[in-house]
Order: structure tokens, then C-alpha cells, then sequence
């Protein structure tokens, strides 16, 4: 499969899957905001299977190009989407944002600064269909977050790598990418307010 096919059925997948599973639970209700509760320890985990489910089928699907980010992306935006969307009025949009975002990471190759060009872009693509205040506090949070968490894994995935060998580091160690970004966005997240339009 080439990195276009790879992209666009990563961009449909993220798009249809919320959408699947959005009678499933809690979901917002403008009524339901003033009892709002931060779900950080949802978020977090959320992100960490995002992450470790991303990486391992980005690392499956082989040629590691914005094909394979995408792929990375949507699981990540569909497993935070899960965690958010009784918190912030979410939908298959997020995780779409979350897959063409992450696709931008090839762009920049190994500049040590890609990441915050890649959190720039998934920020202000999630924020489009986002009807909340603090939207920038969550553009620039990504930014921040997805280019400290590029910085902090380089130290990490070698003594992960080392500790439980190739297969399991792999898939804990991209775990740890998502859970670590997200625990970065924490604040930004706790910003975000929706508005009652």
C-alpha cells in the first residue's frame, strides 16, 4: 500500500469509527457542563493505548512516511476522542484532525523542533470544529507538548528498548509517546470551555 492509500484510509478510519461508536456512553451535553470534571486519568490512559496501538500498526503497515503518522494519528485521536467526548463536545472530526496532523511529521525529518511544527498543526486542526473557548491555549499546548514529548522520548527509547526488547519496547515505548504528550496537555485541556451557541 503506498503512503497516499495509507493516509486516506487512515483519515476515513478516524472519521468513521467515532461516528460507529458515538451512541456507545457518555457523550456532551451542553446541559451536563457546569458539573464538568477534567478526565485526566481517562485522558491519560487513553492516549497510552492510542500510542501503543498507533506505533504498532504504524510499525506493521512498514516504509515509515506521513502514511504511517497518519495511521499513528487516528489511533491516538480515536482513543482521545473516547476519553474527551463527555467532556468536550467532540466528534469524528477529532480524530480526523488527529490523523492529518500527524501526517505532517515526515515534513520535517530530523529537525530537532519538527515536533512542535506537528502539534501546531494538530491543534489548529482539532480546534476547527471545536465549539469551546481557550482555543488557543490549545493550539500552542500542542505545540509545546508534541515537541517536548519529541525531546524526552529520545532519552527514553533506548533503556525502554533495552529493558523488554525489540517488540514490547516498541509497542511501550510509542505508548509512552501518548501518554506523555498528554499528560503536557493537561493544562491547555483543563482550558478548554465549551460554549453553549
Amino acid at each position: 500500500m503506498d503512503e497516499i492509500s495509507k493516509a486516506i484510509v487512515s483519515a476515513v478510519i478516524a472519521y468513521l469509527v467515532p461516528r460507529a461508536l458515538g451512541g456507545i456512553g457518555k457523550t456532551f451535553t451542553p446541559t451536563g457542563s457546569r458539573e464538568r470534571t477534567l478526565p485526566w486519568v481517562p485522558w491519560l490512559i487513553a492516549s497510552f493505548i492510542g500510542g501503543a496501538l498507533g506505533g504498532t500498526f504504524s510499525g506493521a503497515i512498514g516504509d515509515q512516511g506521513f502514511g504511517n503518522w497518519a495511521v499513528f494519528g487516528a489511533a491516538l485521536g480515536i482513543m482521545q476522542w473516547f476519553a474527551l467526548r463527555a467532556y468536550l463536545p467532540v466528534g469524528g472530526w477529532w480524530a480526523l484532525a488527529s490523523a492529518v496532523g500527524w501526517s505532517f511529521a515526515p515534513l520535517f525529518g530530523d529537525n530537532p523542533f519538527g515536533g512542535f511544527f506537528v502539534g501546531l498543526a494538530i491543534g489548529a486542526l482539532q480546534i476547527i470544529g471545536l465549539k469551546a473557548k481557550g482555543q488557543g491555549w490549545w493550539i500552542i499546548g500542542n505545540a509545546l507538548a508534541w515537541g517536548l514529548t519529541g525531546f524526552i522520548t529520545l532519552f527514553l527509547i533506548e533503556p525502554i528498548g533495552s529493558a523488554f526488547g525489540f517488540v514490547l519496547g516498541w509497542i511501550i515505548g510509542w505508548g509512552m509517546v501518548g501518554a506523555i504528550g498528554a499528560s503536557l496537555l493537561l493544562l491547555p485541556l483543563s482550558r478548554l470551555t465549551p460554549t453553549t451557541e
